[in-house]
């Protein structure tokens, strides 16, 4: 876990892995999950990203830096830096 993590209302139902890999300043709204898809391999969660409430990042994939992650999306694959996911199974939000 890097630097600066911070989990909103003092971590309200978060659960995040054991394997997972959080980067430097990442923000996380209540009711977030980091975790797994019964195979091997857990999130890798890069620098300044924001998963808003609700949203669930599950399995081996990568969050890019600077990433928003918005409310009760669904990530399953990985995220490119800079990008806004929506939705469930999470799309990046064409802007």
């Amino acid at each position: 876990m890097g630097r600066n993590v911070t989990f909103d209302y003092q971590g309200l139902g978060i659960v995040v892995h054991r394997s997972a890999v959080l980067g430097n300043n990442i923000v996380t709204a209540p009711n977030v999950v980091i975790g797994g898809r019964g195979r091997p391999g857990a999130p890798v969660i890069g620098d300044d990203v924001l998963i808003g409430a609700g949203a669930c990042v599950l399995g081996p994939l990568m969050i890019g830096k600077g990433a928003k992650i918005g409310a009760n999306a669904v990530v399953l694959s990985d995220v490119p830096p800079g990008a806004t996911v929506i939705g469930a199974p999470a799309r990046v939000l064409e802007g």
